[in-house]
């Protein structure tokens, strides 16, 4: 039997482990209270950005439990802490839960209000450490949340904005672009010399029935930035976008990750995915958020057997959501996936 850092490694080796890994993105501290049977506290944990200029927080643990216990309570096999820049959106909550509903970068001009911390400060990455000793004893894999550079870009100026001046106002665009880019390159490098197993990026760049901006200007304005970051890696690393990225699929694994995320179910056909690509990259996720939040146990235990019949044979795939556990999944039926995988997954 292998330890869970040994069965994720090999899946993002495209090799075969003892039996199909799980992973999440995350896990919303509220579900965790739910599925730990903790009462939750009146005011949402939710994620928001804070007043630090990192945003260094366990992507598993909550104010009323440790990281490890959810995990091993979830069968998890690996748990993981964010590294993502405090960029320049504007946060607005909805229902006790963080929504980004603009930007504040719209002119040129706007672009003396970013202050990025040094990359190479030690002090910056002083929490990420306290993580790593905290859980490297553990057996499982541990890992680190990032961006390329694209998310910040976006979220910074606000969607629409940001769609009307890669058209009207490409010097800005390009700028901010450049500025994140020139910050994550660093990051990454200072992330992979720490004791991490792999690291994750979160840079959403589709709809269910499209890319965000037509796949030609993705591959002119995102790639070149995104080739400077993904040269930086030395660490096995996962990419993640939701939505229909099959227009330009074979230019993001032309970046060299190792695994993707999470394959979107309806855009995304696993199976075709998998006799494709199999050999290159492992294929991470796939049971529909949908059903987790709105179906039945039965039903996601039928979706887990399926995934893992479409991907699983010869190894190279890890079982999850498609997305993270958020707060309105249903305790049932994420503990049916958990025990799903258990149950179709060995090898």
């Amino acid at each position: 039997m292998m330890t869970s850092r040994e069965r994720v490694l090999t899946a993002l080796e495209c090799r075969q482990p003892d039996r199909v890994p799980f992973l999440e993105l995350s896990v919303d501290k509220e579900f965790g209270n739910r599925y730990l049977g903790i009462p939750s506290p009146q005011k949402s944990q939710g994620l928001g950005l804070g007043d630090e200029p990192v945003i260094v927080q366990s992507l598993f643990g909550g104010a009323d439990y440790d990281a490890l216990t959810l995990a091993d309570a979830l069968n998890l096999d690996g748990i993981g802490v964010s590294f993502w820049i405090k960029h320049m959106g504007v946060q607005a909550e909805s229902e006790g839960h963080h929504m980004i509903s603009g930007g504040l970068i719209s002119t040129k001009e706007d672009l003396q209000r970013i202050r990025l911390p040094d990359p190479d400060d030690p002090e910056l990455y002083k929490p990420v450490r306290e993580f790593i000793e905290k859980y490297r004893p553990s057996d499982k894999a541990i890992f680190a949340v990032l961006n390329l550079g694209s998310d910040p870009t976006i979220l910074s100026m606000g969607f629409e904005h940001f769609c009307i001046a890669a058209l009207t106002d490409r010097e800005l665009v390009e700028s901010l672009f450049e500025l994140y880019t020139a910050w994550y390159e660093k990051v990454v490098q200072n992330l992979c010399a720490m004791d991490f197993d792999f690291l994750w990026t979160t840079d959403d760049i589709a709809f269910k029935t499209s890319t965000y901006v037509d796949p030609e200007m993705i591959r002119e304005l995102f790639m070149p930035y995104y080739h400077r970051v993904a040269s930086k890696f030395t660490k096995p690393w996962i990419f993640h976008s939701d939505g229909d990225i099959n227009p330009i699929l074979d230019d993001l694994i032309d970046l060299g990750m190792n695994g993707l995320h999470p394959i979107e179910p309806g855009p995304m056909n696993l199976a075709s995915l998998k006799q494709r690509y199999g050999n290159r990259i492992c294929f991470c996720g796939h049971i529909d958020m949908d059903e987790l939040s709105q179906g039945t146990p039965q039903k996601v235990d039928q979706l887990v057997k399926q995934a893992i019949r479409d991907a699983g044979e010869g190894g190279g795939y890890v079982c999850g959501s498609s997305n993270s556990i958020a707060y309105y999944c249903q305790v049932e039926n994420v503990k049916a996936m958990k025990d799903a995988i258990l149950k179709y997954g060995q090898y």
